[in-house]
């Protein structure tokens, strides 16, 4: 059987192959507090099924100058339980990560991909909040950010 492939600006398609398979979406969330988090993972599970969506939990956790990068001030494995913790309220796979650094945004930039997806649990308020700013300034870095307002 022959294919007749379908040449649309630049992509190629073959009309009798079956639908592809379902798409990973991978969202990335970044720990503040554990309220606002627990809100960012709920809204994520709304999330419809198909998309196959893959969450990453990245807490940045900022080292102190007087301080080497390798040894922080708090135990390793006790920023992981935490954050394991919060992993296993969701439904959805969900990969924790810590993220070591002297500034809390520089860190987590460096954690994320070129133009991730980022899900941010912001507290309601009626003025501009640092949150809020940070999503401004992700956004303007090529990333794409969500908002999750809670209380």
């Amino acid at each position: 059987m022959q294919q007749d492939w379908v040449h649309d600006r630049g992509s190629i398609s073959a009309p009798d192959f079956p639908p592809a398979s379902p798409i990973d979406l991978q969202v990335v969330i970044p720990h503040r507090a554990p309220q606002l988090t627990k809100a960012a993972l709920k809204y994520a599970e709304s999330i419809p099924n198909d998309l196959n969506v893959r969450l990453r939990l990245i807490d940045v956790h900022v080292v102190p100058y007087g301080f080497p990068l390798d040894k922080p001030t708090v135990s390793p494995p006790y920023l992981a339980r935490r954050l394991r913790s919060l992993a296993r309220e969701s439904t959805l796979s969900v990969s924790a990560e810590i993220v070591f650094a002297r500034d809390w945004e520089q860190g987590l930039r460096r954690a994320l991909g070129p133009g991730s997806l980022v899900l941010m649990a912001i507290k309601r308020s009626w003025w501009r909040t640092s949150d809020k700013r940070l999503a401004a300034r992700l956004r303007k870095l090529g990333h794409q950010v969500i908002w999750v307002e809670c209380e």
